[in-house]
């Protein structure tokens, strides 16, 4: 999965394992830590390294970006790399979102980026903003998120990109509220689907 669901432990029980290094743009080969028994395992290289491939040919540099179900940021943090002007990142856990600001920090992002710790449902309602491009990530403990994805529109500029990475073993529609699938890719157990407002193909 791309996000896992785990266990919060206290910060001194925490370890550093191998952390993600950014792919391409500014901050390229910059670490984003990550710790093991925070509960979120960051989207893999390969994965990011594919999806971003897709997402240039529409372009990122100038975009308004927002990473639901952030974790430590790997999909935010690489579209601020490749020229996001902007990025919001919504966590829940209040210790993954202290690494997420730390990691911000660390790649000089603090003043194009915030971070919200809340959850998703929440943020769809208060974020006040309305972004280029939705990156979801979603634990797959959640199963299918659907509802979310039916509101998301709520967030989106006219002909945004939402993406939404999730199991195989949970397909989403290929229609919700204001979107329409344009491209799907299989990585393994992983899928990322990605949406457009208005449903215009690239």
């Amino acid at each position: 999965m791309l996000e896992c669901a785990g266990h919060d432990t206290d910060s001194n029980d925490c370890q550093k394992t191998r952390p993600m290094r950014v792919i391409a743009g500014e901050s390229k080969g910059q670490r984003i830590g990550s710790l093991k028994k925070l509960g979120a395992r960051p989207t893999t290289q390969r994965v990011r390294s594919s999806l971003f491939a897709i997402l240039e040919s529409d372009g990122i540099e100038g975009k308004c970006v927002v990473d639901l179900y952030a974790g430590t940021g790997t999909l935010g943090i690489e579209a601020l790399s490749r020229g996001a002007i902007w990025a919001d990142f919504v966590e829940a856990s209040p210790k993954r979102s202290a690494l997420l600001r730390k990691n911000l920090t660390s790649l000089g992002y603090c003043s194009r980026s915030k971070v919200h710790c809340m959850k998703v449902e929440r943020a769809l309602k208060s974020l006040g903003r309305h972004y280029d491009l939705v990156l979801m990530d979603p634990p797959y403990t959640l199963g299918p998120v659907h509802q979310v994805l039916e509101n998301v529109v709520a967030l989106v500029k006219q002909g945004a990109l939402v993406v939404a990475g999730h199991s195989k073993h949970h397909p989403l529609a290929t229609q919700y509220q204001g979107l329409e699938l344009i491209r799907e890719r299989h990585y393994g157990d992983t899928v990322c689907s990605i949406y457009r407002e208005g449903g215009n193909p690239w």
